[in-house]
């Protein structure tokens, strides 16, 4: 039986296509109809039912600019054409719509894209539709007039300083995804006093009541798993905060620069203390539960008021700078199970009883701690098999040191600025010694230094002014970082066939080096290894190396010419850079050799010999 089909405008895109016996009807949502020709007798349009639907605009007919994320998601985006003005400036009132039209294809406007609304003064209300799920960071940052913004229950995530300085809006706690989460402080910082936050939030963003200078008291509700990255940082009036037993761990600077915050109770729920998170504090004491297996990098760095911390048994790692410069810390304990201890971990802790600390169950030595102008002499027990990285630095009254024949390993810088120190044995087990191990030690012998069974050359020690003619020798394989840096009045080096590689800052501003034979079997020319010798005329790059690192021979003035063979495969940045004289010519072709940023800037010639 035949039919007549009524075709609606609102429903339907005035886009008919008829193909064979059947025939296809679009949507404006993008669903399809399919309709058999041989059924219909009429088509006609009711015009009583045209609508407008205010919900769907193309993309040619509005200001704002979206970028598309799928086949049916756009996001609402900024002119990113290379400049930063804000992209829409003039506009007091704008709505989002629900839906755009691009290139007559429908998109859904699911999210406000990062710094779309940036820095837009002008703009007072916005409004944003229910199907947005993101705003991205600083999308409505520095919005110095905005003064109203709906937050759609459709949205999960907000991101990092969103609305950061929109002082006029309304100044509130601002929490969404269905009350899970908290983005922390809206509007104007100063009017932040008191903070609760309401049951069924599990998580903090991070920042969010960074630099609330006002805010006295914080109540956390349990279940809320974390504090993150700086979410009180600056907040100079905390006095009173409770940490819920839900915390698993507080995070980078979460409390750095809480300058009235003198006592906290971490609760036994937390195995971590973030980088940097009380550093700068008012604390004055504070106990650590166990159950706390690290404390990251600077976690109490400047805390000058902290008298007095336990380290729980559970403890496994301190963080490098960790109490650096608490100086009133008198005591404190370090567990047996803790395995590492960073660069600088009790730094400036004068108060602290000056002695020589040992860790790891008597293998690591970390080095002196408390006033180190008492430490003078320092036997280091048998058993110890490492000697950290800055373990005596600066130590300027220490004069003798005994090292037990267990150690393997010195750290960099271990000894540096020693000045008093006159004798010190290097046993034969050590394979590892750190650059600039004894920098600045002017007391000690001047002389070159070999170890390791005679295969590795450590380089000068001792004055290094006294350091004017080398050979290195025959067994040697590596040449240390720093090894000959700064060695002014160095002429000559003889560098054995053996050695593989010339480490970084190797031969840094040796300025009265005037030329270097390189034996074949060299591989590698480390960062900075020639850097700046200014009377450096001739070096040669044997067909062994295949990689010359970043400013290799950076500022290297009186070099003329250098022939880099074929080999030859990574050419760092600024490797050649400043050689003002030189000319280059390479054995391979551009395709072959990966060239870093400005290698050859300021060079008189580069010649490629292969295409």
């Amino acid at each position: 039986m035949a039919k007549k089909l009524l075709v609606s405008i609102v429903a339907f895109v005035l886009c008919v296509t008829v193909l064979a016996t059947e025939m296809i009807v679009k949507q404006r949502n993008g669903e399809e109809w399919k309709i058999n020709v041989a059924d219909v007798e009429e088509v006609f349009f009711e015009e009583d039912g045209i609508q407008d639907d205010s919900s769907v605009i193309d993309a040619s007919e509005t200001f704002l600019l979206f970028n598309i994320l799928s086949d049916s998601t756009v996001e609402v985006t900024r002119d990113k054409s290379g400049n930063w003005k804000p992209s829409y400036l003039g506009h007091d009132s704008i709505t989002i719509p629900e839906k755009v039209r691009i290139d007559g294809n429908l998109y859904t406007v699911t999210s406000i894209g990062k710094d779309a609304f940036y820095k837009c003064s002008s703009l007072t209300n916005i409004d944003i539709p229910e199907r947005v799920t993101s705003i991205g960071d600083y999308a409505f940052a520095s919005c110095s007039s905005l003064k109203s913004i709906n937050i759609p229950e459709s949205v999960s995530d907000i991101g990092d300083f969103a609305f950061f300085y929109s002082k006029s809006l309304e100044s509130k706690l601002l929490i969404y995804d269905n009350g899970t989460k908290c983005y922390g402080w809206i509007g104007d910082n100063e009017k932040c006093t008191e903070v609760i936050i309401p049951s069924g939030v599990t998580s903090i963003k991070k920042y969010a009541f960074e630099s609330c200078s006002n805010l006295t008291s914080v109540i956390i509700p349990e279940g809320v798993k974390s504090i993150g990255e700086a979410v009180f940082k600056s907040c100079s009036s905390l006095t009173n905060i409770k940490i819920p037993e839900s915390v698993k761990s507080i995070g980078e600077e979460a409390f750095r620069k809480c300058s009235s915050l003198t006592s906290i109770k971490i609760p036994e729920s937390v195995k971590s203390i973030g980088i940097d998170a009380f550093s700068s504090s008012g604390l004055i004491s504070i106990d650590i539960p166990e159950g706390v297996t690290s404390i990251g990098d600077g976690a109490f760095y400047g805390c000058n008021s902290l008298t007095n911390i336990e380290i729980p048994k559970s403890m496994t790692s301190i963080g490098g700078h960790a109490f650096k410069g608490c100086s009133s810390l008198t005591n404190i304990n370090i567990p047996e199970n803790v395995t590492s201890i960073g660069i600088f971990a009790f730094e400036e802790c004068n108060s602290l009883e000056p002695k020589l600390l040992i860790h790891d169950n008597g293998r690591k030595c970390y080095g002196w701690i408390g006033d180190k102008e008492k430490c003078t002499e320092v036997i280091i027990p048998s058993g110890v098999t490492s000697i950290k990285q800055s373990a005596f630095y600066k130590c300027s009254s220490l004069t003798n040191i005994v090292i037990p024949e267990s150690v393997k390993e010195i750290g960099d810088f271990a000894f540096q600025d020693c000045s008093s120190l006159a004798t010190i044995n290097i046993p034969e087990g050590v394979t590892s010694i750190g650059s600039s191990a004894f920098s600045s030690c002017n007391g000690l012998e001047p002389k070159l230094l070999i170890y390791d069974n005679g295969t590795k050359c450590y380089g000068w020690m001792g004055d290094r002014e006294k350091c004017t003619e080398v050979t290195i020798p025959s067994g040697v394989t590596s040449i240390n970082d720093g090894a000959f840096s700064y060695c002014d009045n160095l002429t000559r080096i003889d560098i054995p066939s053996g050695v593989t590689s010339i480490g970084k800052y190797a031969f840094q501003e040796c300025n009265s080096l005037t030329s270097v034979d390189l034996p074949a079997g060299v591989i590698t020319i480390g960062n900075f290894a020639f850097s700046r010798c200014g009377n450096l005329t001739n070096i040669n790059i044997p067909e062994s190396v295949t990689n010359i690192e970043n400013f290799a021979f950076e500022s290297c003035s009186s070099l003329t010419s250098i022939d880099i063979p074929k080999n030859v495969t990574n050419i760092g940045i600024e490797a050649f850079k400043y050689c003002t004289n030189l000319e280059v010519v390479i054995d391979n072709s551009k395709d072959n050799v990966n060239v870093g940023r400005d290698a050859f800037n300021k060079c008189k010639s580069v010649t490629w010999l292969k295409e």
